[in-house]
């Protein structure tokens, strides 16, 4: 009969032989890895550790976040949850992109090094944000980047980037609403109820609700409509009762309010009449505006996307 041959993982330099061992020398990178290769397992099983190779066995995540988690919950690791939940991020990022720089394809370059190459270009997008806080074309841009590039350091970094906003730009703030890959963040979706009403959800008093809270008191400030200035448009007159073309299709714009009884939609769009209660507070983007109202003096106020 053959002889069950023991080997050793090697976790953050060092050989590991026991879980004692793997409590001690735990590497996320190195775990991940062993993890998906399997070798994790092969390990646990000529160890003789079953019922950790049980619970790993029972992972059926996909997500390397959650893997992680378990990971550490299995083996009784310590470690801090934003640590942890940073460099998987970080990693996560390295695999999406590690093919666009053509740098990185010599194998000896250092793995950290590019982890804070990685950082370093997240900060220098925000950093360009709060240096440039009125130029719409900048925040934009630098917006689209992060979303496109570092999308795991937004998931996780997008309070902070938040609250860093309120305070240096406005318009950034609304930008982040613009962007669809962004406002998720920052905005509630809704749910459709069993007696078919439409309703937010949010939990009460959680990092989004309070974030959305603070941007709906935002644009009822006198200082917002200075704080944008032509970044935001204004429009009031009376239509006497026809759909006035404010705006061509083929461009977008996000409505941020409108005076009770009056009525926007997008451009030519038959049908898809949108009342002051379907776009309050809910930053509607539109293409092109069609507007009617009795009024002269309900104002209707909107930004270009």
């Amino acid at each position: 009969m053959a002889k069950t041959i023991k080997f050793n993982l090697i976790c953050d330099g060092n050989p590991v032989r026991t879980i004692e061992d793997l409590q001690n020398n735990f590497s996320i990178e190195d775990m991940l890895g062993y993890y998906n290769n399997k070798l994790l397992h092969r390990w646990l099983s000529v160890r003789g550790y079953d019922s950790e190779l049980k619970a790993v066995t029972a992972i059926t995540d996909n997500d390397p976040l959650e893997i992680i988690k378990k990971l550490i919950h299995i083996f009784d690791i310590s470690a801090d949850e934003k640590k942890v939940e940073e460099s998987i991020y970080m990693l996560k990022y390295l695999e999406e992109r590690k093919e666009l720089c053509a740098i990185y394809k010599d194998e000896n370059y250092n793995v950290k090094n590019i982890i804070n190459d990685y950082e370093t270009g997240y900060r220098q997008l925000v950093n360009g944000i709060i240096e440039n806080p009125n130029n719409v074309a900048v925040i934009k841009a630098n917006i689209a980047e992060i979303v496109s590039n570092y999308a795991w350091i937004l998931k996780l970094n997008h309070r902070n980037l938040f609250y860093v906003l309120q305070n240096e730009s406005v318009l950034a703030v609304m930008c982040l609403l613009m962007n669809e890959k962004s406002r998720k963040y920052y905005l509630p979706s809704k749910i459709t109820k069993e007696d078919g009403t439409i309703a937010l959800d949010i939990v009460k008093n959680s990092d989004k609700a309070m974030m959305f809270d603070k941007i709906c008191a935002m644009i009822t400030t006198d200082s917002f409509n200075t704080a944008l200035g032509e970044n935001l448009i204004s429009f009031s007159g009376m239509t006497d009762g026809y759909w006035k073309d404010l705006e061509p299709k083929g461009k977008r714009y996000m409505i941020i309010s409108m005076g009770n009884g009056d009525y926007v939609r997008s451009a030519g769009c038959s049908g898809g009449d949108l009342s002051a209660d379907d776009v309050r507070n809910n930053f509607v983007i539109v293409d092109g505006i069609d507007y009617k109202s009795n009024s002269d003096t309900r104002t209707l106020r909107y930004m270009e996307v």
